[in-house]
C-alpha cells in the first residue's frame, strides 16, 4: 500500500473512525428526560431516569428523549441552557429528577418543566421505595404522574386567566380540574385525547369533589382541560353539604353539568334523602333535577341538625 493511501486511511479512521461511516443524528422528541442526580450511598441503585423515560414512551406523551442524550439539567436550568437544550432535542417539556436514600427507603423525586418559559408544571412529584426491589413500583406509579402532568398541566398561579365582566351568560372562568388515581392510560383519539384513570380515582374542581373506581376524560385538541368526564363505579360526587352516589355520572363542563344515572342514582343532602332513576346537578347554580325519582324523610342522627 502506498503511503498516500496509508496517510488517507489514517485521516479516515481519525475523523471518522472508518472511511464511510456515517453519524447517526442525536436523538429529538416532544420530551425530554435528563440525568437524574444521585444523593448519598448508590449501592445497586438502577438507573431510574432512564426507566421512567422508557415508561413514559407508553404513555401517550410523544417521542421521548432519553438521559443518555439530554444528560444532566439543574431544575434552575438557565435561560440560555434551555434554549440550547431545545435546539439540540426539539423537547418542549423537561423532566428533571433525583434518587437519594432515606434511612432504609430510596425517595426518587421529579418535576416537570415548561421548556419555554422556564417555569414548572405543577408541584414537584416524589415516590419511596421500600429496598431496591420496590423501585419498579415507585418507578411506575411516579411515570404515570409525570405523563398526567404533562398530557394535562395545572393552570399557572402566576398566568391566571383573565375575568371577563358578569353577565347573564357564562362570564365566569372555570375553576381546573385536578384527579388523582392509581393507573393512567393515555390515547390520541379523533379530535383530540383521552385519558383513562382507574383505582381510587378522585376528580376535584372547587368545592366539588367525584369519587370513583374508573374515569375516562377527554381533552379537544390543544386543551389543558377537560370538556367532559365519565365516572364509573362506586361513584360518590360531593358538593357542599349535598352527596350523590350512582353506578355512573358524567361532566358536561362548558355546561357545569354533572347527571348520574343508577339503579336507582340516591341523593342526600341534610336530613333528607332522595332516590331517582337520574339526577342532574347545576354546579354553578346549584340546582337539581330529578327525574322519576322519589323524597325519603329522615330523621336527623345525633350531632346533625334538620
Amino acid at each position: 500500500m502506498s503511503s498516500h493511501a496509508l496517510h488517507s486511511l489514517a485521516l479516515c479512521t481519525l475523523l471518522l473512525g472508518s472511511c464511510g461511516a456515517e453519524v447517526a443524528p442525536p436523538p429529538r422528541g416532544e420530551v425530554g428526560v435528563a440525568q437524574f442526580t444521585v444523593d448519598g450511598a448508590n449501592d445497586g441503585l438502577p438507573d431510574v431516569a432512564t426507566s421512567i423515560a422508557q415508561r413514559l414512551g407508553g404513555l401517550g406523551v410523544g417521542t421521548v428523549v432519553p438521559p443518555a442524550a439530554v444528560g444532566p439539567v439543574a431544575a434552575g436550568a438557565t435561560t440560555a441552557e434551555r434554549v440550547e437544550l431545545g435546539d439540540r432535542t426539539g423537547a418542549r417539556t423537561l423532566v428533571v429528577g433525583s434518587v437519594k436514600r432515606v434511612g432504609e427507603q430510596i425517595a426518587v423525586d421529579a418535576s416537570v418543566l415548561d421548556l419555554d418559559s422556564g417555569q414548572a408544571l405543577g408541584p414537584p412529584l416524589a415516590e419511596h421505595a421500600k429496598d431496591a426491589a420496590d423501585i419498579p413500583r415507585a418507578v411506575e406509579a411516579l411515570a404515570q404522574q409525570i405523563a398526567a402532568r404533562i398530557l394535562a398541566p395545572p393552570a399557572r398561579a402566576e398566568a391566571p386567566p383573565k375575568r371577563k365582566p358578569k353577565s347573564d351568560g357564562d362570564g365566569e372562568p372555570r375553576e381546573p380540574i385536578e384527579i388523582e388515581a392509581d393507573t393512567l392510560d393515555a390515547q390520541t383519539v379523533s379530535g383530540g385525547r383521552r385519558l383513562q384513570f382507574a383505582g381510587h380515582v378522585n376528580a376535584v374542581q372547587g368545592e366539588v369533589s367525584l369519587q370513583c373506581d374508573g374515569l375516562e376524560a377527554f381533552y379537544p385538541t390543544g386543551a389543558s382541560e377537560p370538556d367532559q368526564l365519565v365516572a364509573k363505579g362506586n361513584v360518590h360526587v360531593k358538593q357542599r353539604d349535598r352527596t350523590a352516589s350512582c353506578a355512573e355520572a358524567v361532566f358536561y363542563r362548558s355546561e357545569d353539568k354533572l347527571v348520574c344515572t343508577g339503579a336507582p342514582a340516591e341523593l342526600t343532602e341534610e336530613c333528607n334523602r332522595a332516590e331517582a332513576e337520574r339526577i342532574t346537578f347545576y354546579l354553578k347554580t346549584e340546582k337539581v333535577e330529578m327525574l322519576r325519582g322519589k323524597v325519603i324523610g329522615r330523621d336527623c342522627g345525633p350531632g346533625e341538625t334538620r
